[in-house]
């Protein structure tokens, strides 16, 4: 019987034992994969809790250590210092990779700082490398100049590059010259498209917050539009699902903290509300937003990333206006005050969303996709 090919993957995120939740999209995507593929995951540890070598049912796991403070880097963890030590740390943990008889792929989430790591490992074992760029890795770190000379270092001999969504692909082409880009969302759990739908919830207002708690997701955003909100007489609840370092911040705020919910959990939140609100500052193609429309649950969100793509021509979201927090805090307040008032909006977005092709967001069409780039790459 022939051995099945080698999937190496790199990632900036994984699960760990602190933070079940983070990156769990990732994590849920290659246990479908390793269907097809041995698979051996290098990433970082951040919290001393974390194993540093793991089975993660048919994935095997190996983190390296390095001065992150117990903070990931979109929580704050990556100054100059930390960088460098994860940068090295890497480096380091991915020579325990040697060359295999049997055909093999390094596959890189997050391309600053990863993917010029996963460039010279290739070299070294002679293998193709795949690079998936996701958000934060252009549209923040590769802005920078130092980070601009990472991704193009990373990319440029890359046997594919693949980007989460269209405004991110065409960034890589036109800021960084790196051609022949594959647009692949991540896609969502089967569930959210195949339980069943549920009737519109009653009256007050119910608004909803997933992700984590940190200011480039909106958080603080969200918190101060609601309060606005409030004042001006809306009559509201909103329910916040995740973690982060801002949730000390909430005590004085009325909000139903939940915490990290399962896929399960945050789809039995998203049909018990009227309003899924994410201003954020920078996105890819978010997943709550893909998860929100299966559930027809209406969205609020700022024009990001691949926000607008994923709606296209068609409704249920609510563009949320503004340049700065000022803007946006306001702009959020107000359509959350209309909407306390007159439902009447929502109760049409919700059926245009009815009318909207979610089952192209399945992580198994995702997953089935990326499975025949890596069998394109390694023939």
């Amino acid at each position: 019987m022939s051995k099945r090919p080698m999937l190496r993957v790199l990632t900036a995120s994984w699960p760990g034992q602190r933070e079940p939740w983070r990156a769990r999209f990732i994590r849920d995507l290659h246990l479908e994969l390793a269907q097809h593929f041995d698979t051996e995951v290098i990433a970082p540890r951040i919290h001393a809790e974390d194993l540093t070598v793991e089975q993660d049912g048919p994935i095997h796991v190996r983190r390296f250590s390095y001065r992150s403070g117990g903070r990931s880097p979109r929580q704050g963890g990556a100054g100059p210092i930390a960088a460098l030590s994860w940068w090295r740390a890497m480096r380091r943990e991915v020579r325990s990779w040697k060359p295999v008889d049997t055909p093999a792929v390094i596959l890189t989430h997050w391309a600053v700082p990863a993917a010029p790591v996963a460039r010279h490992s290739a070299s070294r074992l002679d293998c193709p490398y795949i690079v998936w760029c996701h958000g934060s890795d252009v549209n923040l770190h590769g802005r920078t100049r130092l980070g601009a000379y990472l991704l193009r270092k990373g990319l440029s001999e890359a046997d594919r590059v693949l980007a989460s969504s269209e405004p991110m692909a065409r960034e890589l082409r036109d800021r960084h010259h790196i051609e022949r880009v594959v647009v692949l969302p991540v896609g969502i759990d089967p569930a959210f498209i195949e339980t069943p739908p549920v009737e519109s919830p009653a009256l007050p207002l119910k608004l909803l917050y997933v992700g984590e708690r940190i200011e480039s997701k909106g958080y603080l955003r969200v918190l101060h539009a609601v309060e606005d909100a409030r004042l001006q007489g809306a009559s509201l609840s909103l329910e916040v699902i995740g973690e982060g370092p801002l949730s000390t911040i909430d005590s004085h705020h009325e909000v139903v903290l939940r915490g990290a919910l399962t896929a399960a959990g945050v789809l039995e939140a998203m049909d018990r509300s009227h309003l899924l609100l994410l201003p954020s500052v920078a996105e890819g193609t978010p997943l709550v937003v893909q998860e929100s429309m299966a559930r027809g649950l209406p969205v609020a969100a700022t024009a990001v990333g691949g926000v607008p793509d994923l709606f296209g021509e068609g409704g249920g979201w609510f563009p949320i206006d503004g340049t700065d927090d000022t803007e946006v805090r306001a702009a959020l307040s107000r359509l959350i005050l209309e909407l306390s008032l007159d439902t009447r909006a929502l109760v049409q977005a919700r059926l245009d969303l009815g009318e909207q092709d979610t089952a192209r967001f399945s992580r198994r069409i995702c997953g089935e996709n990326l499975r025949k780039i890596i069998t394109e790459v390694l023939r």
